[in-house]
């Protein structure tokens, strides 16, 4: 008995190590190419966990087998430390060679905190947020404003430190507008869309000169799952009615709205991509990539750049919350002109996301 169990117990960590492989492997497909490996994505978190507990088990067993997972991790660390930092201490000093900082905040606002109006006496919590924090650039996705609730002029008067600003609207009914914004503290010297088909999502770029330099900030809200909240129900109906035929129904309908998303991300993705190789600036990119680490949404735009949480955070670092839903799906990358010296996570209740405010450094010039 007590073999026919270690037997099980070794092709499930198999299993998880062959699960693990193929999510790295994944990460470099395109969804629009082959799309399987695209949910590997999402059960990466639990498959790293497996696998360390299989260490541990194994070698409370004194079975060799722990060496199978241990390999794994050793080998697929620099993989590990993209979903899982473990920066116990980063430093947030400047660089010996670096007398510089910008300070940029990004944030999925869910329209503004829901378009709530701003007034003097009750100003708008997201407004009133975004203007506390001090970042010298401010980069919004799902911006909206609608006549009889926020209003642009109320973003203005709300953000006056901010005299420069970007905005696109990807839906504009003349009354409701919706898109995306950079808003900065230094001069804008261009601006332009980076093309992609979508009816909602949409990304921008913006050319801010910081002194002598010249910054290509790249502010984007990609492909949305368009979970509705019935979508978000089912798991926890499931878990309460569950047999074999309610499994299958509510499985092919998720997938077929994530396949769709998932596709979707992947062609956005080559442009965003596209445009930080194109740039003859040092660039920025930001925003809501609505994809975890390890996807191929986000191993396309990060390319060679850097990831701000993985060089400065600890541990899952979710910015998404919605009831049982976490997830880290915004980001900030940059080349390697900037040192990132902080990522600070703002839990605040305004939104479903919660906004990033990053430090780097720039080098003196």
């Amino acid at each position: 008995m007590r073999k026919f169990i270690r037997t099980i117990l070794l092709l499930a960590n198999l299993a998880c190590i062959a699960g693990a492989l193929l999510t790295y492997v994944g990460s470099g497909i395109s969804p629009v190419r082959f799309l399987p490996t695209a949910y590997l994505a999402l059960a990466y978190p639990y498959l790293l966990a497996a696998n360390v507990g299989f260490v541990l088990l194994w070698t409370a067993l004194h079975k060799w087998y722990a060496l199978l997972s241990l390999a794994l991790i050793a080998l697929s660390w620099p993989k590990v430390r993209t979903c899982f930092p473990l920066n116990l201490n980063p430093s947030t000093e400047l660089a010996a060679d670096s007398v510089r900082t910008l300070r940029l905040l990004t944030y999925n606002t869910r329209m503004l905190g829901g378009m709530e109006r701003h007034t003097a006496e009750k100003p708008n919590p997201v407004l009133r947020h975004v203007a506390a924090s001090e970042a010298d650039v401010v980069c919004l996705q799902e911006f909206g404003v609608a006549r009889g609730y926020v209003t642009e002029r109320d973003v203005r008067r709300a953000l006056a430190d901010y005299p420069y600003r970007h905005i696109y609207y990807k839906n504009d009914r003349g009354t409701r507008r919706m898109g995306i914004a950079t808003f900065s503290k230094y001069p804008i010297v261009g601006r332009g869309t980076v093309d992609f088909p979508s009816r909602y999502n949409e990304a921008i770029r913006t050319d801010i000169a910081v002194g002598g330099d010249t910054v290509r900030v790249i502010n984007c809200h990609l492909e949305s799952n368009r979970l509705t909240e019935k979508d978000k129900a089912m798991p926890a109906e499931l878990r309460r009615n569950f047999d074999a035929e309610h499994l299958t129904d509510v499985t092919a309908h998720l997938s077929r709205k994530l396949a769709t998303a998932y596709r979707a991300r992947a062609v956005q993705a080559d442009r965003v991509a596209d445009e930080v190789d194109g740039s003859p600036y040092p660039v920025l990119v930001c925003g809501d990539f609505n994809d975890v680490p390890l996807s191929y949404a986000y191993t396309r735009v990060r390319g060679r750049l850097q990831d701000a949480f993985e060089a400065t955070g600890f541990g899952m670092g979710f910015t998404f919350h919605d009831d049982w839903m976490r997830f880290r799906i915004d980001y900030v990358l940059c080349d390697s002109t900037f040192t990132p010296l902080r990522l600070v996570r703002d839990r605040v209740p305004y939104s479903d996301h919660y906004p990033l405010v990053c430090t780097l450094a720039l080098p003196d010039r």
